[in-house]
């Protein structure tokens, strides 16, 4: 990523679309939205563009949706960061595509699948995406799980740790229920896993046909993740809790607190207000 490009105006009809997109699809609503603020606001941030090549063209490295929607408003020229015709286009893109967080965890794992493909290492990957080994490795495994899961994923209606569970489950119709039932419920890892765990451990019942999905999924409501609480110690749904974390003088703090509140009413008196 060390080269630098040059501020330029181009000539529209000059640019050529990208031969390898990161964006999987363009939502055209959107596109019509960002063409009306173009017309108003003008193009706040340029394209990047490598060329000219022998032809005198150039090919987007990033930013088609903003040529697409100049090309629309039937502009002839497109401000842009020019690099040399040499250069490889698919750091630059994706340096700056992740740094706008403008793609969604599938469009991530289709970059991170063709740096593999062109040879690095998991390692390498992560330092020239500025991500951790465990961000790559999570995109890494997305394109192996079935792709209902993965649609799910890239619609935004099933988390990325959630859609990884669920990849585990190799019935297609029970696992479109569980899909169906993450994007309703909102359910979170633990919860999925906990499915999971039910379906595997009925899958050869589930496989042969001897028990039906509709009548395992009309069992799941029953089927909870329950920690014990902090507070009372009961054993309560997961979702029903939460996470707090104290420094150890605040912990002291709140012990002498709750120790002179059980002092009080053991003696029968009111505790303090507060």
């Amino acid at each position: 990523m060390g080269q630098s490009g040059t501020p330029q105006v181009v000539s529209l009809a000059l640019v050529d679309e990208p031969r390898h997109q990161l964006r999987e699809t363009i939502d055209s609503e959107a596109l019509g939205e960002l063409a009306d603020d173009i017309a108003v606001n003008g193009l706040l941030q340029p394209v990047g563009l490598r060329g000219p090549d022998s032809a005198g063209r150039y090919e987007i490295i990033w930013g088609h949706r903003r040529f697409l929607a100049m090309q629309s408003l039937g502009r002839s020229e497109l401000p842009a960061i020019v690099y040399p015709p040499g250069t490889e286009p698919l750091l630059l893109a994706v340096s700056e595509n992740l740094q706008r967080r403008d793609l969604n965890p599938v469009e991530e794992a289709r970059v991170v699948q063709r740096l593999i493909e062109a040879g690095q290492p998991a390692s390498g990957i992560a330092r020239l995406l500025r991500r951790s080994l465990h961000w790559v490795g999570q995109r890494a495994a997305l394109l192996k799980i079935p792709e209902d899961v993965q649609a799910a994923v890239a619609d935004g209606v099933v988390k990325l740790g959630c859609a990884l569970a669920l990849g585990d489950v190799d019935h297609d119709d029970y696992r479109r229920s569980l899909i169906a039932e993450c994007a309703r419920t909102g359910a979170t890892v633990q919860t999925v896993q906990l499915w999971v765990a039910h379906y595997q451990a009925d899958r050869d019942r589930i496989i042969s046909n001897r028990m039906v999905v509709a009548e395992i999924a009309s069992r799941r409501e029953a089927w909870k993740y329950y920690v014990p609480c902090d507070g009372c110690g009961l054993d309560r749904e997961y979702t029903d809790t939460t996470g707090l974390r104290f420094c150890s003088g605040c912990l002291d703090e709140i012990a002498a607190t709750l120790a002179e509140r059980a002092a009080r009413l053991a003696a029968g008196v009111a505790p303090a207000a507060g």
